[in-house]
């Protein structure tokens, strides 16, 4: 009699943990409810991103976007360099041009040379697709004035058309190799909405990869 009512102990407690296990199906917010796997969201965030997804088609399909703390920090330290206001009055003329065409400004670009890694070359006066030597491939940064604008978009927007006159004229392929161009943006304002001007370093990342 015991031996049975034992038996009949062990099978409810069977029982009770096959259904608590059968119960323990609470989502945790990804499951798509059909058996398949969740959607991971692999879209590339920071402000490199943001420029790119404002590009012309051709450039996104060139290009990837990863923002670098070292183009920051070079940005940051040019900024930190102007100390006087007829030198942002200098910039703000020159609104979306590359800094290096001005005298006044070379101090500016200069602390930003100083502070990009050694593998990076500076572009001072031109920076277009027909200077790339992409059969070694290489880094390139240049050094952007841009206006200061209460809308954030009107200044992204400008330097997204900036980055699609960058690309001009590039492909995936030169010869046949193929190549990879990364985009790394980094800004920082300097002074006020009404007398400053946000620099912007835009560099790219050339890498040969393969024979096509």
């Amino acid at each position: 009699m015991k031996l049975k009512k034992i038996a009949s102990l062990m099978l409810a407690g069977i029982m009770a943990v096959s259904m608590l296990t059968a119960c323990d199906t609470t989502s945790d917010g990804n499951d798509t409810g059909n058996g398949e796997p969740p959607v991971i969201d692999t879209t590339p965030t920071g402000y490199s991103a943001t420029i790119l997804s404002g590009t012309n088609a051709h450039t996104k399909d060139l290009m990837t976007a990863e923002d670098s703390d070292m183009l920051s920090n070079a940005v940051v330290a040019a900024g930190e360099s102007i100390n006087e206001g007829y030198i942002i009055q200098q910039l703000q003329d020159m609104d979306g041009e590359l800094i290096g065409t001005s005298l006044v400004a070379e101090g500016v670009v200069n602390t930003f040379a100083l502070n990009l890694a050694t593998d990076v070359e500076l572009r001072r006066w031109s920076f277009d697709g027909d200077d790339f030597d992409v059969v070694d491939g290489g880094k390139y940064a240049g050094l952007y004035a841009f206006s200061l604008d209460p809308q954030e978009s009107d200044v992204n927007s400008a330097v997204s058309t900036t980055v699609n006159t960058i690309m001009n004229g590039l492909s995936d392929h030169y010869g046949q190799t193929t190549v990879d161009y990364t985009l790394s943006v980094a800004k920082a304002q300097v002074g006020t909405v009404a007398h400053g001007v946000i620099l912007v370093g835009i560099m790219v990342e050339v890498v040969p990869t393969h024979a096509a």
